[in-house]
């Protein structure tokens, strides 16, 4: 739920925050005021008991301001399970490169 609320007060406050990283959450919030760096990070098959996650999380991603960077990974790991996986040093490459970009 963190990345819930994390993209909540990026949309409240636009342009306090530099970066997000959404690590397989809720999408719950459009994302289409906050202009920092957003990275989303998903596994395909992740789903909840409404489903897979994928669907809302692109579509979530469609609506956000650039930039953005969608990255999907194999599997059904959700959010920090996803470190616990064989894509796990990736994801952790992926989220330090996204932090220490210009």
């Amino acid at each position: 739920m963190g990345g819930d609320y994390a993209a909540a007060a990026a949309e409240i406050e636009p342009d306090a925050i530099d970066r997000l990283v959404l690590l397989a959450s809720g999408a719950y919030t459009p994302l289409n005021r906050m202009k920092g760096r957003k990275l989303f990070l998903i596994a395909r098959d992740d789903a909840n008991a409404d489903g897979r996650r994928l669907p809302k999380i692109r579509a979530q991603y469609e609506k956000a301001l650039e930039p953005k960077k969608l990255i999907l990974l194999d599997g059904s790991a959700h959010a920090q399970f996803l470190f616990e996986t064989a894509q796990g040093d990736r994801v952790l490459r992926e989220i330090i490169q996204f932090l220490e970009m210009p």
